[in-house]
């Protein structure tokens, strides 16, 4: 008697994060941009702003994981995403600019403090402590990809604050996100599936991918 398949499932949560991001993305754009972030994004703004980001990066972490699941022999112990992309994916297209949204990921998680004096219209705040000197452990890429004057990532123009972070951070990270998620499927679309990405925005169905055109897509000064 033959034994019968075992239906299994590989536990990836990655889809399930499209709606609720597309809903922290139309709260936050409800309101106007605050003018001066250099110390601090409005409250409103800098929540929903964070909590997206943090959500984006998520997503391309599942897919990451299904992908190290599917080719598990190519894996190497101890590789952070953006390098295990570039060990599966030698051609990958923009791991400098993944490193850079992976940091401002943990400086969100971690809250990675920066203790500044308050600034004003026409005075930005100034640096009183930088968290590596506030004894914060950060990673050992931090020092090439923060520019601690301009309290910026040097690439993407990234916030390096947390309580700076706001559209501009998400519009940035989305589009890194999405261009390589959509650079995983063509490489494999079993690997990387993108079905299920119908999501409600502005009372409305659209595609997941859609949503970068509602964001900005950088800021004024920032590297290509």
């Amino acid at each position: 008697m033959s034994s019968l398949a075992v239906p299994d499932i590989i536990s990836i949560v990655g889809t399930s994060y499209f709606q609720p991001i597309a809903d922290l993305i139309e709260r936050m754009l409800q309101h106007e941009p605050v003018a001066d972030n250099s110390s601090r994004t409005g409250h409103f703004e800098n929540g929903y702003a964070a909590a997206a980001t943090v959500l984006l990066v998520a997503v391309l972490e599942s897919f990451v994981s299904r992908v190290r699941f599917l080719r598990n022999a190519e894996v190497v112990p101890g590789k952070d995403v953006p390098d295990q992309l570039q060990l599966f994916f030698p051609d990958l297209p923009c791991k400098a600019e993944l490193a850079e949204v992976f940091l401002l990921r943990n400086i969100v998680v971690h809250n990675h403090v920066w203790h500044l004096t308050l600034g004003e219209e026409g005075n930005p705040a100034t640096t009183l402590a930088t968290p590596k000197e506030l004894k914060f452990q950060t990673k050992k890429s931090y020092d090439t990809i923060i520019d601690v004057t301009e309290r910026k990532s040097v690439g993407l123009g990234l916030s390096a604050s947390p309580t700076s972070v706001d559209r501009y951070d998400v519009g940035i990270v989305f589009g890194v996100i999405w261009k390589t998620l959509l650079f995983m499927n063509e490489k494999d679309y079993s690997h990387t599936p993108l079905a299920g990405q119908a999501v409600k925005f502005g009372g409305k169905m659209c595609q997941f991918g859609e949503l970068v055109k509602h964001l900005p897509s950088g800021r004024s000064g920032a590297a290509a």
